[in-house]
């Protein structure tokens, strides 16, 4: 059995499975807010409140992994964009390592895009050409996948946390922040194309896969699901229409009163309102109408390594 943690910079999540051909239906599989990123841009360190929300997940998680008889060796752990960023970082994961055990892997922007795709590979029977978008709370992942392999990937610094802190001033939002955070997500989407484009490739009508919590959310949404359901949030379709009108639906309600719509999350509240605006607009991007759901995606391509590894 392997078991893998990766720590973002708003969730921290944890999956054990008997081999990578179950990571769909895996034997143990939980999320938790622990927002390690609060506060980052304002003070340039991960703070001792985001840190001890860590250590707690952490101690909870190993004692869980431990009940599977899962060893230390079989165990991967990644750290993703805040961790990429902070000048604390390295004490941290001196920390980390000292008490549980466990040496946490921070990944590059471009590694976790590609660790991300086979991941989402992994969970469907033959997709070999899509695009992909993974929102996170420091950053967003976009990708290309050609013939089974990635064409391209690039990682921006859009991710749900440091747009809400950056420009969301207001309950429920002003139409001046607002707009300054649509502009921002507008201007680093329109320069990555540009960039994208000078290299030679032209954009094609490619399925969209949406991974980690902001499309799970916004599906939940759709589905008015109050639970979470794995199986029935993964490869479940939504279209642009119903991005737009989600989205409005958030614009126009406090971030209390989001907790009344069935789907969202407590702890993300007050994040899917940047998470559905970055959606919505990378949709623009791809130049697509809808987008497809994954459940898997880092967790499960690190799984799927982890086993390639041990052959």
């Amino acid at each position: 059995m392997f078991s893998s943690i990766d720590i973002g910079t708003n969730t921290i999540r944890c999956l054990v499975s008997d081999s990578k051909k179950n990571v769909l239906t895996p034997e143990y599989v939980d999320m938790k807010i622990i927002r390690l990123g609060e506060n980052f841009s304002r003070e340039g360190v991960i703070t001792g409140a985001s840190i001890e929300r860590l250590r707690n997940a952490l101690g909870y998680y190993m004692e869980k992994i431990s009940s599977y008889g899962i060893k230390r060796k079989d165990i991967v752990v990644t750290g993703t964009s805040v961790l990429r960023d902070a000048p604390n970082s390295p004490e941290i994961l001196k920390e980390i390592h000292k008490d549980f055990g466990i040496k946490i892997n921070i990944i590059g922007g471009e590694k976790e895009a590609d660790i991300t795709l086979r991941g989402i590979s992994s969970c469907f029977d033959d997709l070999k050409n899509f695009y992909a978008v993974d929102i996170g709370g420091g950053s967003t992942e976009y990708s290309c996948f050609r013939n089974g392999k990635a064409l391209w990937r690039y990682s921006l610094n859009l991710g749900v946390v440091h747009l809400t802190e950056k420009f969301i001033k207001s309950d429920p939002v002003s139409k001046h922040d607002l707009s300054l955070m649509e502009k921002e997500i507008d201007s680093m989407l329109s320069s990555l194309k540009i960039k994208i484009l000078k290299t030679g490739y032209i954009f094609e009508p490619l399925d969209t896969i949406g991974t980690a919590g902001t499309a799970t959310t916004l599906a939940m949404v759709d589905l008015g699901l109050k639970d979470y359901d794995r199986l029935r949030v993964h490869g479940y379709t939504l279209k642009k229409e119903k991005i737009k009108k989600i989205y409005k639906k958030f614009i126009e309600k406090t971030s209390e009163e989001r907790l009344g719509i069935p789907g969202v999350e407590h702890g993300r509240e007050d994040l899917v309102l940047a998470g559905a605006a970055i959606m919505y607009k990378g949709l623009d991007f791809f130049e697509a109408d809808r987008f497809t759901v994954s459940e898997c995606g880092l967790l499960e391509g690190l799984i799927e390594m982890r086993v390639e590894n041990l052959k």
